[in-house]
């Protein structure tokens, strides 16, 4: 709590909460995967499922907002897979799909603006392609979601060029890199409908500076077409843009 600030205001409750919970996984032992997952809310740590209401209660926001929804930077597809079950709970017939972008190697291309050395971080947050796959599989969703597969800065502008009337109600940005999310507001500030939403995970963030960076430069230019938000109660995501002139 050395700084007061998003990243470290909360280290000493966290490093409480880790150790015990390591002290109750140890005490328990292995559990057959199902056995967790479904009484998840017995698991899941608060802030945690802070985040998944606080994305909850943005993406319904946007659910009378026309066009897709977005996710760069997937992961493991946890919150790829988030989305598509909120919308196929509250919006079963509606024509919305997720479109997920994302390499699957981890962090990768850095420049000097986002301020952290690459032999820190780089192939951080690597995801399973194949693991995805499987998942998506098996709650049937190869019809509402459509994977991206390479690097952003390559496959969004190819998949513009090719989509002409692409458009998005709610775009997740959790790159946390420059070059990235430069090319994701660039790319979609004319495809985002107004009413509609871009989501930051790692904006301010105290390590990684690309992901605000960027944002800051591209709110210079285009600022007036958009209505900055915070996301209450949640550590992540903390910023959100609304586009209000189109």
């Amino acid at each position: 709590m050395d700084k007061g600030n998003i990243v470290t205001k909360f280290y000493a409750t966290d490093k409480i909460y880790l150790e015990d919970r390591k002290k109750l996984s140890k005490k328990y032992g292995k559990r057959e995967l199902w056995q967790v997952i479904d009484p998840w809310a017995l698991y899941v740590g608060i802030s945690n499922l802070a985040i998944k209401l606080s994305i909850a209660d943005l993406l319904r926001s946007t659910l009378d907002v026309p066009g897709h929804v977005a996710e760069f930077g997937s992961w493991r597809g946890d919150n790829l897979l988030f989305m598509a079950k909120i919308l196929r709970i509250y919006d079963p017939y509606g024509s919305k799909l997720v479109h997920c972008f994302d390499s699957f190697q981890g962090l990768t291309e850095f420049t000097k603006k986002d301020g952290i050395s690459p032999n820190k971080v780089k192939g951080l947050y690597g995801g399973s392609y194949e693991e995805l796959l499987d998942f998506i599989s098996l709650y049937k969703m190869k019809s509402e979601i459509v994977i991206h597969k390479g690097l952003i800065e390559k496959t969004l502008p190819k998949v513009l060029e090719e989509n002409k009337a692409l458009s998005f109600s709610f775009v997740y940005c959790d790159t946390d890199l420059y070059s990235s999310t430069k090319a994701i507001l660039e790319g979609l500030h004319d495809r985002l409908s107004k009413g509609g939403l871009f989501v930051f995970d790692e904006w301010n963030h105290e390590h990684f500076h690309g992901e605000g960076v960027a944002v800051n430069e591209f709110l210079k230019e285009h600022g007036h077409k958009y209505k900055m938000r915070h996301v209450r109660n949640v550590r992540q995501p903390n910023l959100v843009l609304e586009k209000i002139e189109f």
